[in-house]
């Protein structure tokens, strides 16, 4: 749901309880918005994410572990500064609003007491952090200078002053509330609440509208709101799917199923968000490698489209020397001035042939001119056959790499194809040497007791097909782009059920997953050879056989 202050309450509320007296053993800023602080408290060390990006703005724990910058950013230097080896003397919420503050206690140069102040707006698109000590701002994330700032300035040295408040009700407020309530004269409640009361985000507003309006009773209509935001019955969970997925203190009435429950909300809350940054990763990533191989796959057509077409038209250069032979076997028929001949084409039983001469040519120079055309249309299909069979390859190789991207299911399966393409050159190499990671795991599966093992990208492929045995079964689409696939045979002979069920998942990880019917061959690995300076992926087999299969991921088989 949006980071309403309803949410946020309950989430500072038990955070404090959590990291109240936590010391902060190491500030790191892995991106502009997203600020992580390494508590240690009883709870153990635990990872507390401050982010200001406006999809994912919040405060929470979280789970998952972004790469540093090798530069930090200087925001996170300022922090390192003033709050390493600090302890957290409270985490609250000002008012009702989507405004957290985080005391600090920490000492300085002179090993004084001093305390600081960290302040997260959550406001979406104007999110941002902003460090004080004595009411003055020491710095901010993202600083809104003077010709920007209309309302208040955010940089250092500035008295920090709250965002201007909306014109609406604080719950905590019971006069200005019970007030602003007695104004509803019928119509949507959920409405009225979402636009007269504070740090109320819609789904929240419908939910007080679902619990607590008491038609004609104001006095405890509000009593009812109140004790549902300030006590309410905590029992976190996940609820959803896709774009209606979220989380949520409680079960809310209008949230879809299915729905998983927490034991916190901050548990909830970093499952939610780890899922939706992982999405955002993987598709920002996707999107990457694929607009760079489409790009190239662009280019590749186009040059292929030129080669066909220059091929086309120097296809008939045999014909040219034939027309200087007609004519040189003929010059004493011909006279300078004539704009055409037809000759006995002795090549072709002597069926008369038309050939157009240039009148301002002698009949001997006509025929040097034909010669010289068909050695440069001879010169021309020489070099374009060969560049033309190369481009098909490039195509070809670069095809199968945009097919793995799109087939790709979690990020760590771009590690190999990155790895790929910039051994390849299509990547530029990192400016840092990556630290070696363990290798990436096979789609495994276990059919009929025989483990088979499928390829998630070319680089997979042959570290897969290399590292068989040479009486295990080798598959692959025939004549489409897909992953390899592998059947341990251990020595045995293999039941054809294994076959077709192993050969269901190849056509189903192929380019032609949409097809009925789709023929895939399999053959003992020893008949599978990789060719010299080949492309990743690339194998010639012999020996045999092919079969019909439907399509199927048989999801039911994976270890």
């Amino acid at each position: 749901m949006p980071q309403d202050a309803f949410t946020l309450l309950a989430v500072t509320r038990e955070l404090n309880n959590k990291l109240k007296g936590a010391k902060i053993n190491r500030v790191s800023q892995p991106d502009r918005d997203d600020v992580y602080l390494l508590t240690y408290s009883q709870l153990g060390t635990k990872t507390l994410v401050l982010s200001t990006n406006a999809q994912t703005c919040r405060i929470g724990f979280t789970s998952r572990e972004k790469p540093n910058p090798k530069v930090a950013y200087n925001f996170c230097m300022l922090l390192r500064k003033h709050l390493l080896g600090a302890t957290i003397d409270e985490i609250s919420l000002i008012g009702f609003e989507r405004i957290v503050k985080i005391d600090f206690s920490g000492r300085n140069d002179f090993r004084e007491t001093v305390k600081k102040t960290l302040y997260l707006e959550v406001m979406g698109k104007y999110s941002n952090l902003i460090l004080t000590e004595n009411g003055i701002i020491a710095g901010c994330l993202k600083n809104a200078p003077l010709d920007v700032a209309t309302t208040r300035v955010t940089l250092s040295g500035a008295e920090y002053k709250l965002p201007k408040p909306q014109d609406k009700a604080d719950i905590f407020d019971r006069e200005e509330t019970v007030k602003r309530l007695s104004l509803f004269s019928g119509g949507d409640f959920a409405d009225f609440v979402f636009n007269n009361l504070k740090g109320i985000a819609y789904p929240t507003a419908a939910e007080i509208a679902e619990r607590c309006y008491v038609d004609g009773d104001v006095q405890k209509t509000y009593e009812r709101i109140y004790n549902f935001v300030n006590d309410p019955d905590v029992n976190p969970c996940v609820s959803g799917e896709g774009k209606t997925k979220d989380f949520y203190v409680f079960k809310y009435s209008a949230t879809l199923s299915p729905t998983v429950f927490y034991d916190s909300i901050t548990d909830a809350q970093d499952a939610f968000y780890s899922e939706k940054e992982a999405g955002k990763e993987f598709s920002f990533k996707q999107k990457q490698l694929l607009d760079k191989v489409n790009g190239l796959i662009k280019k590749y057509a186009k040059r292929l489209q030129g080669e066909s077409e220059k091929l086309l038209s120097a296809e008939n250069y045999d014909l040219l020397r034939i027309k200087g032979e007609l004519i040189t076997a003929n010059l004493y028929k011909l006279k300078q001035g004539e704009s055409e001949c037809v000759l006995e084409n002795y090549y072709d039983d002597y069926k008369p042939l038309k050939i157009t001469l240039d009148k301002n040519l002698t009949p001997n120079a006509n025929a040097q001119k034909y010669f010289k055309k068909y050695a440069k249309e001879k010169r021309t299909v020489e070099i374009i056959i060969p560049q033309k069979e190369q481009t098909e390859k490039e195509l070809s190789y670069l095809r199968s790499v945009s097919f793995e991207i799109a087939a790709a299911k979690d990020i760590t399966d771009f590690g190999d194809i990155e790895d790929e393409l910039i051994s390849a050159g299509i990547l530029p190499a990192p400016k840092f040497k990556k630290k070696k990671t363990e290798e990436s795991p096979y789609r495994t599966y276990l059919i009929g007791g025989y483990v088979v093992k499928c390829g998630k990208n070319n680089v997979q492929n042959d570290r897969l097909t290399s590292r068989a045995f040479k009486d295990d079964m080798w598959l692959h689409a025939k004549n489409f782009h897909s992953s390899h696939v592998i059947i341990e045979t251990k020595g045995d002979k293999i039941p054809d059920d294994v076959i077709r069920q192993a050969a269901e998942i190849c056509a189903y990880y192929s380019d032609a997953r949409e097809g009925s019917k789709v023929p895939v061959d399999y053959a003992l690995k020893k008949f599978v050879k990789k060719p010299p300076k080949a492309k990743p992926g690339s194998v010639v087999y012999t020996d045999y056989k092919t079969c019909l299969v439907s399509p199927s991921s048989h999801e039911e088989f994976i270890k």
